[in-house]
């Protein structure tokens, strides 16, 4: 069948090497890949612009069309099955995954080994590279034995393709073609930096054994054993493949700019660490005995206020940068003609008072789970403190990013009450003396009786979005969750039904917010908002709802267990950045509140 010029966003899966990642779809092209690093520009970005933005796929004699797909137990490794006319082809699809690689120095590698199960197939891979987000056309030079391979310079980066057979042109695209015995598959290895030269004689089979085994013994540390356990087994490896390994920092997501609503402008880049998701991931991780990945973490947060000291910012590049000016790219038309284009987020230098209390709750928990290794954290901690008793009156863009103006959103207060509540034990725990500390602990009392007096609502029976403003925000639900109030407290059972009945689609799926944001455009049912609905009911003992819901929304996952950030209300089809770390982490803390329901045994972390 011919390639359809957009795929669903479902159609995905995602391979990576903690460097980057790559989007394959269900034809078997790869339709989005940034090397050397998630937030580089694009080398192949067919999901952004069908025409422009390039690719690498497959194809056989009698065309493809799919069959079926899967991860290898326990692994990133992706296979997918297509079906001919002449028979099955088989694609196996990895980035190589290993201990130590983490520079650039070393070779980076993506394997695509091509196999026939049925018998002898015709078959070939195509190769439309477009560098700098479609803006230049390449010049591949064709060297090697056998002119086997393609070699690609551009700027920093240096690029090889080998492949078994000559590498011939066919207009833009460079093309393998490949006769497949059955038994006996080949590999194309696309390899970027480390030594540039193209003699390589690592074995395709080797490489396959070194990923698998990394994946496998990853999956093996994990300590959870609870209910829905292979979804949140996918989830973990999903939210493993969006760390940034030399830095221990974490996208939010591996794409740009794939829309909240087919054809609108909300469109965003989230290839960026918000301390906001990072916070949410790590306590996540930890909950299933993960403590490297935040141990890396902390370090990296610690780096980052060692080089600004003075202020935080809502998100940072992958290295620790600031600067994310925000950019259109007008050559590409966008995901189904869903403009703009984003690189770059402008969000980053606005003011949300939230993302304190994220990061210092996240630093507790971590001193709960383990032991705070991170030196600068702690330096930080008193200054971060008295940030937050000095500005916590302020009107913030709060945790939704809105464009339309400050306002004093019930949120950024609910997490500037967690900031000094997690920090003013924390301070307690490592022995670290403050003068205003007790101006700190009256600052805290007065946080709260501000929540609880003007953002609470006699008239909607729940909390509001924004103090004094009757508008009900999703946010809400995580008053429990940050043990502000018992699950069992009057108003959070409220506020929980209130939002259950009246900020829901048909569905029974949670949205944010109803109301206007300064942005043109919809967006559809936000996933981690219904997620913490589910730990709502399961905190409130309504377990049986709890799991209703939970398998609802675990039902609009792709086939391979991927989510993006929103669902479509009418469609139910996948919305936003994918796979969206958000989601996936969500998963695990619903699962994970469902098992502690099950069994009686209280809060998730003793806060």
């Amino acid at each position: 069948m011919p390639r359809p010029p957009y795929l669903p966003i479902a159609d995905y899966g995602i391979i990576g090497d903690l460097h980057t990642a790559a989007l394959v779809g269900r034809l078997g092209s790869i339709d989005w890949m940034c090397v050397p690093r998630f937030d580089s520009p694009s080398l192949f970005g067919r999901i952004l612009d069908a025409d422009r933005g390039g690719s690498m796929w497959v194809e056989a004699d009698g065309g493809v069309i799919p069959d079926s797909r899967r991860y290898l137990p326990g692994t990133n490794i992706l296979e997918t099955s297509l079906s001919s006319t002449r028979g099955r082809l088989r694609v196996t699809d990895f980035m190589v995954a290993r201990e130590g690689a983490r520079t650039l120095e070393h070779d980076h590698v993506l394997v695509r080994l091509l196999e026939a199960p049925d018998g002898d197939l015709e078959a070939s891979v195509h190769v439309d590279a477009r560098p700098d987000y479609g803006r230049l056309e390449p010049k591949f030079k064709i060297m090697g034995e056998g002119e086997r391979c393609l070699e690609l310079d551009h700027r920093q980066l240096h690029l090889h393709l080998d492949g078994p057979e000559a590498w011939q042109a066919e207009g833009r695209t460079m093309v393998q073609r490949l006769h497949l015995e059955r038994g006996k598959p080949l590999a194309v290895v696309l390899r970027y930096d480390g030594d540039r030269t193209y003699q390589r004689h690592e074995d395709a089979s080797e490489l396959l054994a070194t990923t698998r085994r990394y994946w496998r013994d990853w999956v093996g540390r994990c300590r959870y054993d609870g209910p829905y356990l292979d979804l949140v087994l996918r989830s973990a490896l999903t939210l493993k493949l969006l760390i940034y390994d030399p830095e221990g920092s974490i996208v939010a997501a591996p794409t740009t700019s794939l829309p909240e609503s087919i054809g609108g402008p909300r469109n965003w880049d989230y290839r960026f660490t918000w301390l906001r998701d990072s916070s949410f991931l790590i306590y996540a991780l930890q909950l299933l005995g993960y403590q490297e990945e935040a141990v890396a973490f902390m370090n990296w947060l610690g780096r980052v206020h060692q080089r600004h000291p003075r202020s935080w910012q809502t998100m940072y590049g992958i290295d620790g940068r600031t600067q994310l000016r925000e950019l259109e790219l007008d050559q590409f038309e966008g995901y189904r003609g869903s403009k703009p284009v984003r690189i770059g987020n402008g969000a980053a230098h606005q003011l949300q008072l939230d993302i304190y209390g994220e990061t210092l709750d996240s630093v507790f928990l971590h001193l709960h789970f383990g032991r705070l290794e991170a030196p600068h954290v702690r330096e930080s901690l008193l200054d971060m403190l008295e940030h937050v008793a000095t500005t916590w009156e302020r009107p913030d863009n709060g945790i939704w990013e809105v464009r339309g103006g400050k306002r004093h959103f019930l949120y950024s207060k609910l997490l500037c009450w967690v900031a000094l509540d997690r920090g003013l034990k924390l301070a307690d725990q490592l022995k670290l003396d403050s003068p205003h500390r007790d101006r700190w602990i009256w600052t805290r009392e007065q946080i709260r009786h501000t929540i609880l007096t003007r953002g609470w609502s006699d008239r909607l029976g729940a909390f509001r979005q924004a103090l004094d403003e009757d508008n009900l925000d999703a946010t809400a639900l995580m008053i429990p969750m940050l043990n502000f109030l018992p699950p069992m407290d009057p108003r959070v059972r409220s506020t929980a039904a209130v939002i259950q009945r009246d900020l829901t689609d048909e569905n029974g799926f949670v949205y944010r917010y109803r109301r206007h944001d300064g942005l043109e455009g919809s967006e559809g049912t936000f996933l981690l908002c219904s997620f913490w609905l589910v730990n709502n009911l399961s905190m409130q003992r309504q377990l049986g709802p709890a799991r209703d819901l939970f398998e609802r929304l675990a039902a609009h996952g792709n086939d391979l267990g991927l989510f993006s950030e929103e669902l479509d209300p009418s469609s139910g089809e996948l919305l936003g950045n994918f796979p969206q770390a958000f989601t996936h982490l969500a998963i695990i803390n619903a699962a994970a509140h469902i098992e502690r329901a099950e069994e009686n045994r209280g809060p998730l972390a003793e806060r």
